[in-house]
């Protein structure tokens, strides 16, 4: 049987414009089993859980991760605990141990989803990868996530080895191996060792891997492709000096949330801002792609839709 990884790669779709949608990051040390549903089914407690169950709707993402190093905590009760504010222009990670994951119940999730982070643990300046392998949801992060992991951590030095992590279903596995990288909100697909290094090495830089880039998580897909596109043209290694907005009426206007999800907008203009003042006016369309593809293994294959700039052009600085 045809895995979903291997047959989305034969229906060229690419990677832009796929990168999940969320402003925010709450990642929460889980060691495991996790369940289908990493809030319901991964063994967090009730009433976190129940804490949590809104963050979607927010705009964030909730996410578990485990570490080979601390198989079941051995010597430590405490779980490392990540939040991170992944907005172009305003990225931001915080990271702490905390004794008891009940602290998190006491955050204000509507504030944190508007950038809001809460004052735990420390500001942290590395960037922290993290890489699907949830077998719970799709057998090619389980089988070519956890390969990754492990030949990833093979060739990492030992200081380097706490910025690694595997973690939950991130969306899309049929990209696998995917990884996400914080405060960037960076998501990369197709990922080879290789790449997953240099991912690694880039964001030191506040770079990404272009070749392997699905989107900034912070971007709805039409958004991700323009960005991309622009990187891609102009040689923009950057990867927080660009911000996009929605055009209308030939006015440059922030995206309001949930308004551009619908691939139905046949036609989208969105106007791609550089800090330094630098700024691109892309028409983005949404085509169907040659056949249906898998989206999940398993699962009988589903037609897909992909964003495509097809239009991009300096225009007058805007600041």
């Amino acid at each position: 049987m045809t895995s979903c990884s291997i047959d989305a790669l034969a229906a060229h779709e690419p990677l832009a414009g796929t990168a999940p949608i969320a402003g925010t990051w709450i990642v929460i040390e889980q060691p495991g089993p996790w369940g289908r549903d990493v809030l319901a089914d991964s063994g967090l407690a009730a009433d976190l859980r129940e804490h949590l169950s809104g963050a979607k709707a927010l705009g964030m993402s909730v996410i578990l991760a485990r570490h080979p190093d601390r198989p079941g905590r051995v010597g430590s009760p405490d779980r490392h605990v990540w939040v991170a504010r992944s907005a172009p222009g305003g990225m931001l990670l915080r990271h702490a141990l905390l004794a008891d994951l009940g602290e998190i119940g006491d955050w204000d999730l509507p504030a944190v989803a508007a950038g809001s982070l809460p004052a735990v643990g420390t500001v942290e300046a590395t960037p922290v990868m993290f890489i699907c392998t949830h077998s719970g949801r799709d057998r090619c992060c389980a089988v070519h996530g956890r390969a990754l992991m492990t030949a990833v951590l093979d060739r990492t030095a030992p200081e380097d080895r706490e910025r690694v992590w595997e973690c939950s279903h991130l969306g899309g596995h049929r990209f696998a191996p995917v990884s996400l990288t914080l405060p960037s909100g960076a998501v990369h697909g197709r990922l080879d060792v290789g790449s997953a290094l240099a991912v690694l090495a880039t964001a030191d830089r506040g770079e990404v891997v272009l070749d392997h880039l699905r989107g900034r998580s912070s971007l709805v897909a039409p958004f991700q492709v323009a960005a991309i596109e622009v990187q891609r043209r102009h040689g923009i290694s950057g990867f927080d000096d660009l911000d996009v907005l929605r055009l209308v009426d030939d006015r440059a206007v922030p995206m309001l949330p949930g308004a551009l999800l619908d691939p139905g907008n046949a036609l989208l203009r969105a106007e791609v801002r550089h800090a330094d003042g630098r700024a691109w006016r892309a028409a983005l369309v949404a085509r169907d792609l040659d056949r249906p593809r898998l989206e999940s293994c398993g699962k009988d294959p589903v037609p897909g839709v992909t964003w495509v700039c097809t239009e991009l052009e300096q225009t007058t600085p805007w600041n």
